[in-house]
């Protein structure tokens, strides 16, 4: 990997003197984060096409959300059309050999592709776009004995599916629709034999790690949403308690398991069987997730920061931005902006962690940390103003 030091600064300057036209109004303050983003954009800039991976947390489909998000904030159309790039070479790189996991495989990259057009960073019509991935998943997933290759696997044919019929037009007398409900059914009764009768465990899967776990709650609460299977989700949600009292005791996920207590408060809304919520309730009794760090903030926390942020994105909507862990963000951000750590950062780099889990998804927590702050100031101005 290579530092954007070591290459020609006309290019590098040439962005920062778009950025400086576009006249985004800034808070000194943020000054130092407006810096960050954009060395670490430079560096994505000059590394990401040469990772060979295309998947949505380890990969480009990642970083290309990145940088769609980034172009628009800054309106600087250069990071938009690398961000296309990205995707067109994507497509170009999907072969048999591509794996169907939510992190570098299929499943992550088609709910990429659903995000950025629901987002309306791109125009597409995603039945179209996604068919020749939607087949490839399909096959997989028939010929797949179990849909998670170990215990820490996120339930990719989930969140898949699940984003494929949300956002569209849902109705029982089109085709699509019965198409897009069948896999979901399907997919329901997966998580009946994976979570109830732990056919995990065939498989030399020993348990569920709180990754799983979360995502599979996640599933189901979605799948209740939209009405499907009511009966079943509400049984199998009997088998869910299990799961958090284990993973949410011993885990040291600070990030994952401030996203199991949001899921779990969520299920307590939902779930209609008296004894799974008084189960739920007792859980959440027992654990302060969330909390601020008493501690001084160390690179922990920046990998905390990191997850938290990648989470609000798959996560929503019972996890947005403003939401899961509380950060001590100034403290944090100290330690991003230290010249030393951001060195040992860039000698440390290699095509693991660039994606939504490395660099791109620290970029992401600061700009949405960046933008929030811009948000409050004016709400604030605002407020000031009206009482004058």
């Amino acid at each position: 990997m290579v530092a954007y030091e070591d290459f020609d600064i006309s290019f590098i300057m040439e962005n920062y003197r778009i950025q400086k036209d576009a006249k985004i109004r800034i808070l000194p303050a943020d000054e130092k984060i407006i810096d960050r983003l954009r060395r670490i954009a430079n560096v994505l800039l000059l590394n990401a096409s040469f990772i060979d991976n295309p998947g949505l947390l380890n990969g480009k489909i990642g970083i290309a959300i990145f940088f769609y998000h980034y172009s628009r904030y800054t309106k600087n159309k250069i990071y938009e059309d690398y961000a296309g790039e990205l995707v067109d070479e994507i497509y170009l790189e999907i072969n048999t050999s591509t794996p169907v996991n939510f992190e570098n495989g299929l499943t992550g990259i088609g709910w990429g592709i659903e995000y950025l057009v629901k987002n309306k960073f791109v125009q597409a019509d995603t039945d179209e776009a996604l068919a020749d991935i939607d087949s490839a998943i399909y096959r997989r997933r028939i010929n797949s004995p179990v849909l998670i290759n170990t215990g820490n696997d996120l339930f990719g044919y989930g969140f898949y599916h699940i984003a494929r019929i949300l956002g569209h037009e849902i109705d029982d007398n089109d085709l699509n629709t019965l198409i897009k409900k069948y896999h979901l059914i399907f997919l329901t009764d997966e998580c009946e034999s994976l979570l109830e009768q732990k056919s995990y465990s065939r498989f030399n899967i020993e348990s569920l790690t709180i990754n799983s776990v979360n995502s599979f709650l996640w599933f189901l609460l979605e799948i209740q949403k939209l009405k499907i299977f009511p009966v079943k989700v509400e049984r199998i949600f009997r088998s869910v308690p299990e799961y958090l009292e284990k993973e949410i005791q011993k885990s040291s996920d600070n990030a994952g398991r401030a996203l199991l207590l949001r899921l779990v408060e969520k299920s307590m809304e939902t779930v209609k069987d008296n004894t799974v919520r008084d189960l739920l309730k007792s859980i959440i009794e027992k654990v302060n997730g969330g909390e601020v760090h008493k501690d001084l903030p160390d690179e922990k926390d920046v990998s905390d920061f990191i997850k938290n942020t990648w989470q609000q994105l798959v996560y929503s909507p019972y996890i947005t931005y403003g939401q899961g862990m509380v950060f001590q963000f100034d403290e944090i951000f100290s330690i991003i902006d230290d010249e030393d750590n951001w060195n040992e950062r860039l000698e440390n780099l290699n095509k693991e962690n660039l994606g939504l889990t490395g660099l791109a998804g620290l970029a992401l927590g600061l700009l949405r940390a960046h933008v929030s702050s811009i948000a409050l100031a004016k709400e604030e101005s605002s407020g000031f103003a009206s009482h004058s």
